[in-house]
């Protein structure tokens, strides 16, 4: 019960320090909160368009390297098929 008391206590001092060393008034701070949500909100619609295009890029570079490691492992065991070998000079 003591720790209960302590939180509600502790809560209470902390709200009215807070409101007594707030920096500006509750408007403007509402205001600024706003500003920054929708500065953040535009930055998350950004950062998923990003992610949106990057993904089939992604996709590509990982099929590439897939063809690749393929292809070298083909060579490395000399199962290379004859596309794209080099004539001998």
């Amino acid at each position: 019960m003591g720790y209960i008391r302590g939180f509600i206590n502790g809560a209470a001092v902390g709200t009215v320090i807070g409101l007594c060393v707030a920096p500006q008034t509750g408007d403007k701070t509402r205001a600024q909160l706003r500003i920054w949500s929708a500065a953040a909100r535009e930055g998350a619609m950004t950062t998923g368009r990003a992610l949106s295009k990057a993904g089939p890029m992604a996709t590509g570079a990982a099929q590439l390297v897939a063809t690749a490691r393929h292809r070298g492992e083909h060579a490395a065991n000399g199962t290379a098929s004859g596309k794209g070998k080099r004539a001998a000079v």
